[in-house]
């Protein structure tokens, strides 16, 4: 097995996003309070790390901020027994699941700002 890590390509910052996002909405789910910034850098490293991937502080913190801004304006998601379904699923399993109605409607909107900005390594 390799100990190399590889640069995040542009797909796999769509998907750490998509993964940020979805942990923001379920600390939302739970704590009602938005995640630290130590819960994105866990996040991403855990991430990163079942991924092979790597990424450097300053690219971790815009999608962590970018994440918080998407989760904040479906935080009304949780509310609802279809996402929140999905968010539980996400706390027991550590996965995203692609099918769910939930990571859908978030990986729609982390192409859409990785697209607007252009976010690079």
């Amino acid at each position: 097995m390799s100990d190399v890590r590889h640069l995040l390509s542009q797909r796999d910052r769509i998907e750490l996003l998509c993964w940020l996002t979805c942990g923001s909405l379920g600390a939302w789910y739970l704590n009602e309070a938005w995640p630290s910034p130590a819960f994105h850098v866990e996040a991403a490293h855990k991430w990163l790390d079942r991924h092979n991937r790597t990424a450097d502080w300053l690219c971790i913190a815009k999608l962590s901020a970018i994440a918080l801004d998407i989760a904040q304006r479906h935080a009304s998601f949780v509310e609802a027994d279809w996402a929140r379904d999905a968010v539980e699923e996400i706390l027991d399993t550590d996965e995203l699941d692609s099918q769910a109605r939930l990571v859908i409607a978030v990986l729609g909107d982390c192409e859409r700002a990785l697209a607007d900005r252009r976010i690079a390594d």
